[in-house]
């Protein structure tokens, strides 16, 4: 059994909500009709979350689901990512009226500070490296940018399709979620592919694996991931929601709530 309180991204039906998974209780949900396409969320301290969504990003009381501040200035937002220093970091395309992919930096007073630019079409969640690079998810491969997003390197795997998120492990692996190709790859330090798990027939075929976006590391070594499974409302009970594997890549166990979550995409444990 999957026993978490996690923030949950319902893009299907685009809402917010607080869930424990132990007895599926929701303590609260919020319609993001005015914070569309919600996509990225990052613990801040112990009682705020930034959330990004298509025109900027807001801060959240996690555990009530009050909205703190709101930033809204842009359009085709798809990550945010508040440094140490109180700089926030926005990712999407356009952001700055010139094309390309866009990287903005944002001070601590949420002043324009930078802008980094690069061509390209698409672009999802981004991440720092603890090297502190980027990790961009454009499509198909990831690409990993010095902080003006020259290209330094690139990964890539058979079945990335809209590529959602990738993260840098303190082992130098680097670890991608392929989207519609419906597994994780795990790149080894020197960025070779080094294993593929969650595919389909690698898991029951109740599981039915569609987009792999969203996923969390856990304190135990194991590995949350949202199953999400398509755009609208009625999505439900097409497959597991909420997906939990062990270090090893093995099915432990599935979470999902039909009647209240079509589309599980974004998760935050809290």
């Amino acid at each position: 059994m999957i026993d978490i309180r996690f923030l949950a991204i319902d893009e299907g039906r685009q809402q917010l909500s607080l869930v424990s998974t132990r007895d599926s209780v929701f303590h609260w949900s919020l319609d993001l009709a005015d914070f569309p396409l919600a996509r990225d969320m990052q613990r801040l301290d112990e009682e705020r979350v930034l959330v990004g969504y298509d025109h900027g990003f807001f801060e959240l009381e996690w555990r009530t689901g009050r909205i703190l501040a709101n930033c809204d200035r842009w359009n085709e937002v798809t990550a945010v990512t508040r440094r140490e220093d109180g700089s926030t970091l926005v990712t999407g395309l356009d952001l700055d009226a010139q094309g390309g992919v866009t990287v903005l930096t944002l001070d601590a007073e949420e002043k324009l500070a930078g802008t980094a630019r690069r061509e390209g079409d698409y672009v999802r969640l981004m991440r720092v490296t603890p090297q502190g690079t980027y990790l961009l998810c454009t499509n198909d491969h990831i690409k990993e940018t010095d902080e003006n997003l020259v290209e330094l390197r690139r990964f890539s795997a058979p079945g990335f399709e809209h590529a959602w998120k990738a993260e840098r492990r303190e082992d130098g692996s680097t670890w991608v979620s392929a989207g519609y190709g419906a597994f994780i790859a795990v790149f080894d330090a020197h960025g070779q592919l080094e294993r593929r798990f969650g595919a389909v027939g690698q898991v029951p075929p109740g599981v039915a694996p569609f987009f792999y976006a969203t996923y969390s590391f856990q304190a135990d070594g194991t590995l949350l991931v949202a199953n999400w499974q398509g755009h609208g409302a009625d999505n439900g009970a097409k497959g597991a929601q909420l997906l939990q594997f062990g270090a090893s890549g093995e099915l432990l166990a599935t979470w999902s709530a039909p009647e209240r979550i079509s589309s599980l995409q974004g998760i935050l444990p809290v």
